[in-house]
């Protein structure tokens, strides 16, 4: 593929993904959002929740089946065998395309974020609907009641995913996780998915605002018991290994 032809697909698919973005994300989620709420109202949470998952999930996967971007899911373990059990997504986290992709093709989960997600816009509304749980550890009054939220949806058998390098990656590669990313899932004994995403970075990079053609492989390990663990920083260590040996070594 020459120069030309290369910039001027990343031209087309980056104009493809902002028009898509308002239109599909920003119009018709606003829809859905409210359909939901309706449904809450006149029925009951349970219906509400089970309508926008399915929206979302379907939404993940025609993201990028419209951007012509090819996804490959290699699986270790079906998930569907612990739908009645709560665990927690634990994987690397390459561009902003990877929120959609885990909802997509892994499961339409809330997420464990940083505090700031919560102000970007139509996103946050989204995944504020999934249950997720915003922790803003600068705050520590906060940080205690959004663990305690946390705690109270695990019980309650809730999935949740977190990215423990605390950001994007600079270069693809998976950086260290942040110390004590994992002490939730260590101190409440949850269940650990380990997910490796490969690719996303090659289409939009941190800070870039053009898209790239590129396919993504994105790997479900088998779940990790983290009662098998001697302390968080043992099963830290562990996750990090498996991610970064599918990753960073391919």
């Amino acid at each position: 593929m020459n120069k030309f032809t290369l910039l001027l697909k990343r031209l087309l698919l980056t104009i493809w993904f902002y028009v898509g973005f308002f239109g599909y994300v920003v119009i018709y989620g606003s829809l859905v959002l409210f359909i939901s709420k309706i449904i809450k109202l006149f029925s009951n949470e349970e219906k509400a929740n089970y309508y926008l998952r399915n929206v979302v999930s379907n939404f993940g996967m025609r993201a990028f089946k419209l951007m012509g971007i090819k996804v490959d899911v290699e699986k270790e373990f079906d998930l569907n065998t612990l739908e009645n059990e709560s665990y927690i997504i634990v994987a690397n986290h390459q561009s902003l395309l990877d929120i959609p992709l885990i909802i997509g093709y892994v499961h339409p989960v809330g997420f464990i974020a940083k505090k700031e997600l919560e102000k970007a816009p139509i996103i946050s509304s989204y995944i504020k609907a999934l249950g997720s749980v915003f922790i803003d550890r600068k705050n520590s009054s906060q940080a205690a009641r959004a663990l305690r939220e946390l705690k109270k949806k695990l019980a309650e058998g809730k999935k949740l995913a977190l990215f423990p390098e605390g950001t994007r990656t600079l270069d693809g590669k998976v950086k260290p996780f942040k110390r004590g990313s994992l002490m939730i899932p260590y101190r409440y004994g949850i269940k650990i998915v380990p997910v490796s995403i490969n690719g996303t970075y090659q289409i939009i990079k941190k800070n870039d605002y053009y898209l790239t053609p590129h396919n993504v492989k994105v790997k479900i390990f088998t779940p990790v018991d983290p009662k098998k663990f001697e302390n968080e920083e043992e099963l830290r260590t562990y996750i990090y290994n498996l991610l970064a040996s599918e990753v960073n070594e391919k």
